[in-house]
Parts: C-alpha cells; sequence; structure tokens
C-alpha cells in the first residue's frame, strides 16, 4: 500500500513550472529604474538565468542554481558571489490555473545590496556584457524580488 501512495503524493506535490513551455518559459519585471529584467528557466532542476536589459541590450546575466526539498515543498535559490558562500534565497510561486505565474524571491534585491554596502568588496557573479559603471549602485549586479510570467522561450 505504501509504495503507491508514495508516488501519488510526489506527483500531487510537485508545484508547476511552466509544463506547456518545450524550450522553458520567460518572466518579465521592471526594476526601479525602469530597466527590463528577465528571468528564464526551463525546469525545477535547471539553473534560473537572470538577466537585466536597458535600451533593449543587455547589461549583465547571473546563473543561478535552484533546487527544491522533499519534492518540491520547500525551494530556494543560490546566487553566487565573491564570498566563499552563495547567498541563498527562498523561492516562492503564485499559481493561476495550475501554472507558475509569478516567481518571487523576498528580499533578494535587498539582502545582496546589504551586503554590498556592508563590503565594497562583495559582489554578485554576473558576466557584464557592456561596460561596468564605476557608480556604486549602477555598478551592482541586482535582480529585482518579482518575476512576472511573459511566454514561452
Amino acid at each position: 500500500m505504501i509504495r503507491y501512495m508514495l508516488p501519488a503524493l510526489l506527483l500531487l506535490s510537485a508545484t508547476a513550472h511552466a509544463e506547456e513551455c518545450a524550450n522553458g518559459a520567460l518572466y518579465e519585471a521592471e526594476d526601479t529604474n525602469g530597466n527590463l529584467q528577465m528571468l528564464k528557466t526551463s525546469g525545477p532542476s535547471d539553473p534560473f538565468v537572470l538577466e537585466k536589459q536597458a535600451d533593449g541590450q543587455a547589461v549583465w546575466t547571473i546563473e543561478a542554481e535552484q533546487g527544491c526539498s522533499n519534492g518540491n515543498s520547500a525551494c530556494w535559490m543560490q546566487v553566487m558571489t565573491t564570498d566563499e558562500e552563495p547567498v541563498d534565497v527562498p523561492v516562492e510561486t503564485i499559481l493561476e490555473d495550475g501554472q507558475v505565474k509569478y516567481y518571487v524571491f523576498a528580499h533578494l534585491r535587498q539582502t545582496l545590496a546589504s551586503m554590498k554596502m556592508n563590503d565594497e568588496q562583495f559582489d554578485t557573479v554576473a558576466d557584464w556584457h557592456m561596460a561596468r559603471p564605476d557608480d556604486f549602485i549602477a555598478g551592482m549586479a541586482l535582480p529585482v524580488n518579482v518575476y512576472k510570467f511573459k511566454s514561452c522561450r
């Protein structure tokens, strides 16, 4: 009996990840300066790709690992940093019609910014696609906290 219940429970506990998108899903947001920020994901075991664009040009890209414990009951994202340890934040999803409509990374932006403010040498590991601004704040790769489903990739 138990051997039948366990697979059923795992099936029922899975979080929806834009299954209709054969090549993954694209989520978008706008940062406080009106720049487009994107989140690309292919599923719960593949990395998130976070990207900032300004004037239609890619500014930076961050690849962040994601994972879940006990099936999908508690999920998190790891952002690599110049410190020895990555920054872990919880991953929350808001579903609509059984599909992920929003990804929410509570306090991600605030955590990264405050760590940079406390230690100017601290930084997120990002690929910069253009000249990195000299300005302290503008020169930080800071993803936003909430992304809304836009389309399939």
